[in-house]
């Protein structure tokens, strides 16, 4: 029987058919757009660390899973207090550089690293916080084994850095001192405002993209919830800086997530701050409050 272009079962065939190319479209897009926002941003060193340090010295670690993190360390002849920087997404140590600098000027050895999947160290896809803990693990194990003890030791992080810190400090008491800049503090919420613009997509790719992120790359950001991680922070000292003008993570996570950590939390919100820029606003007055807080929380 033939079926006539003006027909109702040749429109019903080409509905059909149109929606069926809109999916197989939406579900291609969302899976091209999740490998390249959770694809390894490595690249090669092109800057110099002895001019941070004379005494600067390659630094590698392997993961538990198999991977060597890569950086740099800026030691001191008394070897007796360590400062790891923890960078954000998509970025590198490069990012924290001048601040590893000042510190170490400040009489602290200091950890510059990659973490997974970016700068030198091994590619791997990022997760957002999720496997990055396991570098945290790496090397809290090194600084251990280098004869740093854990409360002589002070983490430091940018943004998922920060957050990455706040996520295995619920689980893993060894990290008993830390100062947190501009963290996010309930990523499925802020993705609902950061991912198009990352995508560059219509905001209702955005279920598309977390779905194939998961089924392809086993990203599940429904547990990267640092303000439910701070619960579990205790009485250790937490120092939280964030801007009030941060475009990308709302001063209000923030603040949600200092009243989740609790008393012990020290909060410092700065009018006109974008994200992750404290130290560049205010590099003398950032650097002597950090050096204030590691000197009152780490021991002597």
């Amino acid at each position: 029987m033939a079926v006539g272009f003006g027909s109702r079962t040749f429109r019903r065939r080409v509905v059909a058919l149109a929606a069926i190319g809109f999916m197989c479209l939406y579900a291609m897009i969302s899976c091209l757009t999740a490998e390249r926002l959770t694809r390894a941003t490595n690249h090669p060193l092109t800057f110099d660390p002895h001019q941070l340090s004379r005494d600067a010295v390659p630094w590698q670690t392997r993961t538990q899973d198999g991977l060597t993190l890569r950086g740099w360390r800026l030691p001191t002849a008394e070897h007796r207090h360590l400062i790891v920087l923890v960078h954000g997404m998509w970025s590198s140590w490069l990012e924290m550089a001048g601040l590893g600098r000042d510190l170490h000027n400040q009489g602290y050895d200091v950890l510059l690293f990659d973490l997974r999947g970016h700068g030198q160290s091994d590619p791997s896809r990022l997760s957002l916080g999720s496997r990055e803990r396991a570098d945290l693990r790496a090397v809290m194990r090194w600084a251990l084994a280098e004869g740093y003890e854990e409360d002589r030791i002070g983490w430091l992080g940018y943004s998922m850095g920060a957050s990455t810190l706040m996520l295995e400090a619920a689980h893993n008491p060894s990290i008993q001192a830390a100062v947190i800049d501009s963290p996010y503090g309930d990523l499925p919420a802020l993705l609902k405002t950061q991912l198009s613009k990352h995508s560059r997509l219509p905001s209702w790719f955005n279920p598309g993209i977390l779905t194939a992120a998961r089924l392809l790359y086993g990203l599940r950001t429904d547990e990267l919830v640092p303000i439910k991680a701070a619960a579990s922070w205790g009485d250790r000292p937490l120092l939280l800086i964030h801007g009030e003008s941060d475009s990308i993570v709302p001063v209000a996570q923030a603040l949600r997530l200092s009243r989740a950590a609790g008393a012990s939390c020290l909060t410092l919100t700065l009018p006109g701050v974008e994200h992750v820029q404290a130290y560049r606003t205010y590099p003398k007055k950032y650097v002597s409050l950090i050096t204030e807080f590691f000197h009152d929380h780490l021991s002597p």
